[in-house]
């Protein structure tokens, strides 16, 4: 039994689709943010600014790995995870990681009506579009090392048909 990894940057669908495609299979999602917050007792946005982006990576790394060991579940990825220490080898070895590619507009639209000020890496942009765009040009070298890349709308249960023979 596989495992299935999103990755992509923050607003990308990685918690929804995950949480689509692991109802569908009967697989248990985990959302890897999540366990950082439980594992440290405070939000992602708290880490950052009381311990800073290192500490933060190395803690984020720690508990991917822990989650490794685990079977039949989907995980939703950091935006940032496939891009520091050996995060994204851990992941490939995970299973079956698809990368959710998003235009920065998008992503951009996302953020803005999600309406919470809770994306530490974001904080200070002039220009949310810019700085995204930026991201993405930084992590396409690590998102692009994915098995499958998915653009634009995603229909589960194509994407379930193209998937279950790699389960």
């Amino acid at each position: 039994m596989n495992n299935i990894i999103l990755v992509g940057m923050m607003s990308s669908g990685k918690t929804t689709l995950g949480k689509k495609l692991a109802r569908a299979l009967n697989y248990r999602f985990i959302d890897l943010d999540k366990l950082i917050e439980k594992d440290q007792g405070m939000e992602i946005s708290a880490i950052f600014a009381q311990k800073g982006e290192d500490y933060f990576r190395e803690v984020e790394t720690r508990i991917l790995k822990d989650t490794a060991t685990q079977q039949g579940i989907v995980l939703a990825s950091g935006g940032g995870t496939p891009c520091f220490f050996d995060n994204m080898k851990v992941i490939k070895e995970m299973g079956v990681s698809i990368f959710l590619d998003v235009p920065a507009e998008d992503l951009a639209r996302r953020i803005e009506n999600h309406g919470k000020d809770d994306r530490p890496i974001l904080s200070g942009a002039t220009s949310l579009v810019d700085t995204l765009r930026s991201r993405i040009t930084d992590r396409i070298p690590y998102y692009s090392q994915a098995d499958f890349t998915l653009k634009g709308e995603i229909d589960v249960s194509h994407l379930l048909e193209v998937l279950t023979p790699l389960l």
